[in-house]
């Protein structure tokens, strides 16, 4: 039996430093049976001049858009069973790609494969556990993050969905991954590591700009969610409004951390409005708080647990 095709989706902006790694991680992959589509976003540096000479590539260029639409754009393109998407300045695990294809060919046509990553920051590693629960996927992607690059993706099933949402400006594959689960989908976990996610100051870098939390941030968070709801209405999943609620609470939460008090209203009234017990998924030491001091003082408690946890929800 032929290995099934796997299509890597590269999308390039100004990544010229970091791409020749990013691209030897994936020709150097014990598996061999590859394509690779390289998306130039309308990029300034020539990096793509670096790699042109390599094999298995194909390279298109297209004005500058964002990772969304480069991704997409790479999707159109790709012949693959299955997809992998790697950002230009990341790199796989050598034998990432087998170990990936070898567990989807286990399970039926309904599953997802991913795995844990790596953070290389100024010369040190650190080991990232993606592992979530089987059950109930949809509400537990609400408030976690698979990173792009770890799943090896079913291409129908992203056609099925029509890809990555080009609404948004970052959280692209948080959203993607809840729309995945909301139609079925499983997420199939494997106890290794995928890929390197390197860390680094570079100005264009998406996540780079996800820390800043300005009013143009916070609305967007706001409409992520709002986004996201919307593309559940027809997911053949349980009732998910009230981890909506929950993540709308979340979000006014974080608002509240960065005096956007405004903002902070409108979600807390976008979070009562999708269901009336909106409290129900909260955890009891924050359903305690609230009642006894309201939403401000009690975000000022756990602004400090917030900080010390790295800005991560908690349930």
């Amino acid at each position: 039996m032929l290995s099934p095709l796997v299509s890597i989706i590269i999308p390039y902006f100004n990544a010229a430093p970091f791409i020749e790694e990013c691209v030897n991680s994936v020709l150097n992959q014990s598996y061999s049976n590859i394509e690779i589509i390289i998306v130039d976003d309308g990029s300034t540096d020539h990096g793509v001049e670096k790699i042109s000479h390599m094999s298995q590539l194909t390279i298109i260029h297209q004005q500058n858009a964002g990772a969304c639409v480069a991704r997409n754009r790479g999707l159109v393109a790709a012949r693959g069973e299955f997809v992998k998407f790697l950002d230009a300045d990341d790199y796989l695990e050598s034998d990432c790609i087998a170990l990936q294809v070898e567990e989807a060919l286990k399970h039926d046509n309904n599953t997802i494969v991913y795995g844990n990553f790596t953070i290389v920051s100024q010369n040190t590693l650190k080991s990232v556990n993606t592992w979530i629960a089987p059950q109930n996927q949809t509400a537990t992607l609400l408030f976690s993050d698979l990173l792009t690059t770890t799943p090896l993706h079913r291409r129908y099933m992203l056609e099925t969905i029509g890809g990555f949402d080009t609404r948004f400006k970052n959280g692209q594959e948080w959203n993607l991954h809840i729309r995945l689960a909301g139609k079925g989908y499983q997420f199939v976990h494997i106890d290794r590591n995928i890929y390197f996610y390197r860390v680094h100051t570079a100005d264009d870098r998406i996540s780079n700009k996800r820390k800043k939390h300005t009013e143009n941030s916070i609305a967007h968070e706001i409409d992520k969610v709002r986004f996201t709801n919307e593309a559940l209405q027809n997911a053949i999943v349980g009732d998910i409004r009230p981890y909506i609620a929950m993540r709308y609470w979340w979000v006014g939460r974080l608002a509240l951390r960065h005096g956007l008090t405004s903002f902070a209203k409108v979600a807390f009234y976008e979070a009562k409005s999708t269901y009336s017990n909106y409290q129900e998924k909260w955890p009891l030491y924050y359903r305690l708080l609230h009642a006894a001091l309201g939403a401000n003082l009690a975000e000022k408690i756990m602004s400090p647990i917030y900080e010390r946890f790295g800005g991560k929800y908690h349930k």
